[in-house]
């Protein structure tokens, strides 16, 4: 074979594969941004009802519902693999029981392995509130898989607001949790 042919088709050939790689890699971005639209738009809105959901309790691995009890709750998520997370756990374990008194449930949901969760918490008296939940479950309640995150839930079972730890709406149940009597000052 003449080496100008064998040339002209090793060009043509890089050629193809560069166009081909162009190509992929558009198509790709075409996907993720449909995929992030998707996962948008599965975000409940505010004001709608928020499904019950089932999961194992963190602490003994004991079979729960939340959100077929009439509570309103303040659900949580957190990452292990998440340092802004890790910063918060003090501030949560201290709403935690101020919550309960209010009548607040407060759960931290989680879809990663109880091994991991119990490190991640091992400082904070946070897994008895640390409910394990399916791919599906969170997919449903967090989509885009934000943390550190929350959703907070009226007594109707109705997504009230959701956010990032630290903004307004969370900075407000904070004050609300600070400000709420207690069992005991109720009773006196």
């Amino acid at each position: 074979m003449d080496s100008d042919v064998l040339a002209v088709i090793l060009l043509l050939l890089a050629l193809s594969v560069a166009l081909n790689l162009k190509l992929s890699l558009q198509l790709l971005k075409v996907v993720n941004h449909l995929s992030a639209a998707a996962k948008a738009a599965s975000i409940l809105p505010l004001g709608e009802a928020l499904d019950a959901f089932s999961g194992k309790r963190l602490a003994d691995g004991a079979p729960l519902t939340v959100g077929d009890d009439g509570q309103p709750a303040v659900l949580l998520f957190l990452s292990s693999a998440c340092p802004k997370c890790r910063h918060k756990l003090p501030e949560i374990a201290r709403l935690a029981p101020l919550a309960r008194e209010a009548g607040v449930a407060l759960w931290l949901v989680s879809l990663e392995p109880a091994w991991r969760l119990r490190r991640f918490l091992q400082a904070s008296a946070l897994a008895g509130s640390t409910v394990r939940v399916s791919s599906a479950d969170y997919g449903m309640l967090n989509p885009l898989m934000s943390s550190p995150s929350y959703l907070f839930v009226s007594q109707a079972g109705t997504l009230d607001a959701r956010g990032m730890i630290g903004d307004d709406d969370w900075r407000s149940f904070c004050e609300q949790m600070d400000e709420a009597p207690t069992a005991q000052e109720a009773s006196a």
